[in-house]
């Protein structure tokens, strides 16, 4: 039985530019990535740009991301902990947490 608990995290995320392994194409709401919290795991999310209509590779950009409930995900994340965005097993970007909260 998977958790309940849903993690909201406001963040400020850097997509890589597309000539250093990034993305190709813009990044709109709702885009539906991983995210890696030091950890092998992947947990999978949403992102929701604040004050944006999408963000290009290279570029940085305040986000709010839901992540899905799942039951390994660590329990203590907070404020100024790191995470990489990931596509399958690629990295193509990477963030801050600047807020956390739990539903």
């Amino acid at each position: 039985m998977p958790s309940e608990i849903t993690y909201r995290l406001q963040a400020t995320i850097s997509l890589f530019p597309s000539e250093n392994g990034g993305r190709k194409k813009r990044v709109f709401d709702g885009y539906r990535p991983s995210f890696g919290f030091n950890t092998q795991q992947q947990y999978s999310g949403e992102i929701k740009l604040i004050d944006k209509d999408y963000i290009n590779p290279g570029e940085t950009a305040r986000v709010r991301i839901k992540l899905l409930p799942a039951r390994t995900i660590r329990k203590n994340l907070k404020a100024s902990d790191s995470f990489t965005i990931n596509e399958g097993n690629k990295a193509i970007g990477t963030g801050v947490i600047e807020k956390v909260s739990v539903t």
